[in-house]
Formats: C-alpha cells, structure tokens, sequence
C-alpha cells in the first residue's frame, strides 16, 4: 500500500494538544481538523447534532484504510513479541516495557490518527524507505524453497558457518585489543589470472577449453555473470571492455594465485566491518588495518619475471593496486663483477596508490638463500618482513571465505588459553579441498585429507 500512497497537500497534525472549542466560538477555517479512525466513523456519523441556534464545531473525519490496517498489524506483532520474551529476565522485561509504552502512547502512532496518516506519508515519500520495504516483503513473502540458494556451494558454506557458531570458542575481543597476524603464501611459477589463450586453448586428450570447462561446471555462475554484466551475446565477454573480468570470473575458479589473494583478503573486509559494528571512523580503521593485519605474498622469482617482461609479473602488479596493504617478497640477485659473484637481496614491495610499484625494504642475504627444498626457503626469507604476533601459513592452492574471515578474532584467542605448562604456539584448522568435485579421485583425495589430517589432529590434540 505505502507504493500507491498519495500524500496529502497539506499536514494534517499540528504538533499541539487538542483542545474543544466552546459553544460561543465561531468555527475557523483553516484551523485544526479532529482526525478521527475509520472504526469509529459509523459510530461518529450515528449520533445527530443537538438543535441549537449557535454554530457547531465542524468535524473533518480522515478516512484512512492503509493506517488502521497498519495499525492492527504492528499490534500484532508487538504483541507476538512480548508473548515469547521472558519476563524474569531484566533485558527482556526491559524490552517488554517499552513495547507496552508506544501502544499506549496517547499522541503516538497508535492512537493519534493524525500523527499516524502524516507518518504514512512521509514514509511514501521516501524512495529509500520504499525500496527497503520492497526487499523486506521479498525476503519474509518468499516460499521457503525460493530463499533457499540454489548453489551447492553456498548451501554448504552457509550450514558450515552456522553450525560453527555453536561450537565451544572464545569470545572475541575489540579490534584495538585483538592479537595482530600475518599471512604468508610461498609463490613459484604458477598461474596468477589465468589470460584469454589460457582459457580457450583446447587439451589434446578431450578437445575441451579450460573456459568451456568452466562454463559448465559452474553453469549457473556463468549466467549469473552474464546477467550482471549485461550480455546477451557470450561472444561480447572478450571485449576490451569485460575482458579483465571474464579473466577474473575464470580465475578465483581455478587454482591461481588470483583465487588464493582475493580470498586471504576477505580478513581485511572482515575486520572493516566489524570495525564500523563498533563505530570506529575511517581513518582510525584505517590505521587499525595496517596495524593488525598484513599479507606477505612471497614471490621468489617475481624479480626475474620483470626482468623477463613476464605477464605473470604485470599479474602481481594488478593484485597489488586492487590490494594496497598486499605485500610481495622476492629474492633479487646482482652480479658484482666479472667473476661472476653474485649479491642476493630479500626485498619487499607494495603499490604506491598512484599505479606504480614502490620498494619497501632491501635486505642483503649473506648468500643464496635457498639452500634446501624451495618452498620453505621461500617462506624463509621473507618471514623477516612480517609485524603481526602470529603467523598464518596458507599455500598457493588455498582460499578464504568471508564469513570464516568473521571469526578470526576468535581463533586467535585461542593463543590467549594456556590448558597446561606450556602456551598454545601453533593452531590448525581444517582446510576444504575446494578441487573435491572435479572428480571422483579428486573427491576421494579430499575425504583422505579430511580423514588422515582434520580429523586425526584433532585425536592427536587430545
């Protein structure tokens, strides 16, 4: 009803008591019109005016079908309230008292007719109010099955993260006195955002593009990015215009960097939310971003790839601009003369905000760092970099979700217990192997690993 509202010209309340005239007073045009509801209008129109030589008070009665219907709703509702709200419980009965005062407030919405129609009004004048009316009765006049999502995946996130909240976890504490963490990823020479040749190259074994592959494993993504993007012609989406986010659709679906970066930092968007929960303005959050959380991307040959004009290199470019606090570590080496001695460097790198990349620090190594095996001589070098009180080790192959991101204060709580002598010094959680649908032997790997490594640690803890 409050679409097809139309307000009226003119307010009908006055914002001042009321008060009956007296017999000898004339009536005033233009004065205060009595308002009056529709249920009492038969009862009001009933009663004949006594014969008298002087004027009578000219009763104006508003008529407003849309205001008693609301009325009689939100009494309802009100109503449905108190009867499950606990009354021994001092919150509650708190609650509960305020919700008996504004049904019996005399000049409020649900006595004074006036008050009432003009807030009818003011509310079918506002487009926001209007629009956010339209999502609520969406989302509370849906069938059941109609808010249900239809994608497996967002089914399973959303039971995941649900029944998580029931679990035996700490409480979390505010964002200025939360622990501060890095996350560190070791990188090579895997993909970054996978590029158009990539996508449309077709396999030897089966003659199928890795996009059609896509496109068909994820059918319904696909037509949800069509549509929010616009197109009807699917030739259109390696246009200058969507290809970088065709890459990107493709991209955070397979195992690239691209997915592992966007998903690690869901904790920044994590934590801003929570920041602005508790009210805290934009630049004490942040402040608080740089100081609480970072992320290390250790890109071992990220230096000879700009030597060698790589495209993966302008990959981790575009990262680090969408990224500002994404951090690359790299290992740079410099021949020091003819002999060949070389000067190995860990050095650190960031976005500058204007489009160009800007050195941090350069460290000199007392040789060739990597020694051993290369990942954890990746890891290695660049954990001289990170400022956070933990370290949070993710592999290339991984990624993060947001509402996972939401509970990070809590787990790092977990380091604040201290169940025996000895302080908690390493915290695992359970990694879902997000590749456990491409196959049945891809899906009994993921049981493997949930059943050897998630469910034997915790075993082993105990």
């Amino acid at each position: 009803g409050i679409g097809r509202r139309k307000p009226a010209a003119q307010r009908r309340s006055t914002g001042k008591s009321k008060k009956a005239p007296e017999n000898n007073v004339p009536p005033q045009r233009g004065g205060f019109r009595r308002a009056i509801s529709a249920s009492s209008l038969s009862a009001t129109s009933a009663q004949a005016p006594a014969p008298s030589n002087a004027k009578a008070y000219e009763n104006v009665v508003i008529a407003d079908a849309l205001r008693d219907h609301t009325r009689d709703k939100c009494r309802a509702f009100i109503n449905s309230l108190k009867g499950i709200m606990i009354g021994s419980d001092p919150e509650s009965k708190e609650v509960m008292d305020r919700l008996t005062f504004s049904l019996s407030m005399e000049n409020g919405f649900f006595w004074d007719d006036a008050y009432a129609s003009d807030a009818l009004d003011d509310m079918a004048r506002s487009d926001i109010f209007k629009s956010v009316l339209t999502k609520l009765q969406g989302l509370v006049s849906c069938h059941p099955d109609e808010v249900e999502p239809k994608s497996k995946e967002a089914r399973r996130r959303l039971t995941f993260f649900v029944n998580s909240l029931f679990m035996d976890m700490p409480n979390a504490p505010s964002i200025h006195d939360m622990f501060s963490w890095n996350v560190l990823t070791p990188y090579y020479k895997e993909s970054v955002t996978l590029n158009k040749a990539e996508l449309e190259t077709r396999s030897d074994a089966l003659g199928v593009s890795t996009m059609l592959y896509l496109q068909t494993l994820f059918k319904a993504d696909w037509a949800n990015f069509l549509e929010r993007m616009g197109l009807q012609d699917e030739e259109k989406v390696w246009s200058k215009k969507f290809v970088d986010e065709t890459r990107q659709w493709a991209s955070i679906r397979a195992q690239t960097l691209n997915r592992t970066v966007s998903g690690m930092m869901y904790f920044e968007k994590a934590l801003r939310l929570l920041a602005n929960l508790e009210r805290l303005d934009d630049d004490t959050t942040n402040d608080l971003m740089g100081e609480k959380f970072g992320y290390i991307v250790s890109c071992q040959v990220y230096g000879q790839m700009k030597k060698d004009q790589d495209s993966k290199a302008d990959d981790i470019d575009k990262l680090m601009h969408r990224y500002p606090h994404l951090r690359i570590a790299y290992i740079d080496s410099v021949r020091l003369n003819r002999s060949g001695d070389m000067a190995f460097y860990s050095c650190l790198v960031k976005s500058d905000g204007n489009g160009k990349i800007q050195e941090i620090y350069r460290v000199r190594l007392p040789g060739n760092p990597v020694l051993g095996e290369g990942k954890p001589e990746n890891q290695n070098h660049a954990m001289i970099f990170t400022r956070g009180e933990f370290v949070q080790t993710i592999d290339m192959n991984q990624e993060g979700y947001f509402e996972e991101a939401l509970k990070m204060r809590n787990a790092l709580q977990e380091f604040a217990k201290r169940d025996g002598p000895m302080p908690t010094t390493i915290l695992g959680l359970r990694e879902h192997i997000f590749t456990g649908s491409v196959s049945s032997l891809a899906n009994y790997m993921a049981l493997q690993e949930t059943s050897f490594v998630t469910l034997g640690q915790r075993v082993l803890t105990k």
